[in-house]
């Protein structure tokens, strides 16, 4: 029963990963049309720059949801972690800095999958919650204000280039999502994530420990957040009250994009690679376009509730 259970979750989405990435494609395709040098290598490295904080953080957030849960305190985690780690930059060095940034995510992470598994509080309910208590004690402790101070070399993580081509944050982003890939799709515990996302019950019923593998999952959406918050900190070399703010929705947007489903059960980290590169496209092209921050969030906003809402009306087909 739990291989049957395992090997059909695990196919789900499929079709639309192929779909997303025919759009993508076409999008790419339209883009060079318009402007060739868009297919220089140059360009690709600074897609790949440009959208590798939001690509780190979805890796994580695919967990979450396709066990059926939510993580919108990522933003806020990061935001914690670019101020605990700025502080541990400047008076203890890189190494111990970095650490002290995942801690912080793994700990949010954790009181999140507490509350929901313990408590039995709602996903959504929850990291709402905990989204809004993180970003006000990123305002305690830096009393809105910035904290700068960070050593200049550190900049290298955030900014460097591997051969003076490929930028660290999109190596650390790819090598990262091959990882997780391999988790997702060629381990028990990713075969139990797509189990518990697909069924609760019937993992349950199988032998899963649901609640463990949802705490995990919330867990492992905590660090990645915090992993974005070390890039974003160590790109710009200090840290705001207000940093990140915005970012889950960005992240949600290349999850739910690239066919991560809000129901739980179905998702890829291929999936949500194309997403992150559909989203960064379209923001890319808003951006060169002279298009405001605000209508770009507005948009941002508009294109999530169209693919939530074309992966609602496609599930209620099938059913």
């Amino acid at each position: 029963m739990k291989t049957k259970l395992l090997g059909k979750n695990m196919k789900k989405g499929a079709s639309k990963e192929l779909t997303m990435f025919l759009v993508l494609l076409i999008m790419v395709v339209i883009c060079v049309i318009i402007n060739p040098v868009f297919i220089s290598v140059s360009n690709i490295m600074n897609l790949l720059a440009q959208n590798s904080i939001i690509g780190v953080m979805a890796l994580g957030m695919v967990f979450a949801l396709v066990t059926g849960s939510f993580d919108m305190s990522v933003s806020s985690t990061g935001a914690l972690t670019a101020v605990i780690s700025t502080q541990l930059f400047i008076k203890f060095g890189l190494l111990p800095g970095i650490i002290g940034g995942l801690l912080v995510g793994a700990a949010v992470g954790t009181i999140n999958g507490l509350l929901v598994t313990k408590v039995g509080i709602n996903p959504f309910v929850t990291t709402l919650g905990t989204q809004t208590s993180v970003r006000g004690l990123v305002y305690i402790i830096t009393g809105a204000e910035p904290i700068t101070g960070v050593p200049v070399d550190y900049n290298f993580i955030g900014m460097g280039k591997i051969g003076n081509i490929l930028p660290v944050p999109a190596l650390i982003w790819l090598v990262l999502a091959v990882i997780m890939a391999f988790v997702l799709k060629k381990t028990k515990f990713g075969q139990y994530i797509y189990a518990t996302g697909g069924s609760r019950k019937a993992a349950w019923l199988s032998g899963i420990n649901t609640d463990s593998i949802r705490i995990l999952a919330l867990v492992i959406s905590g660090v990645f957040a915090a992993i974005g918050g070390l890039i974003y900190t160590l790109r710009i070399l200090m840290c705001t009250a207000d940093g990140m703010t915005g970012y889950e929705l960005k992240v949600m947007s290349a999850c739910i994009v690239g066919g991560t489903s809000l129901d739980g059960g179905k998702g890829t980290i291929v999936g949500c690679i194309i997403g992150t590169f559909i989203m960064g496209i379209i923001l890319n092209i808003l951006q060169l376009a002279g298009v405001s921050s605000f209508w770009q969030d507005a948009i941002t906003g508009i294109i999530l509730i169209a693919a939530v809402g074309i992966d609602s009306l496609t599930a209620r087909h099938r059913e």
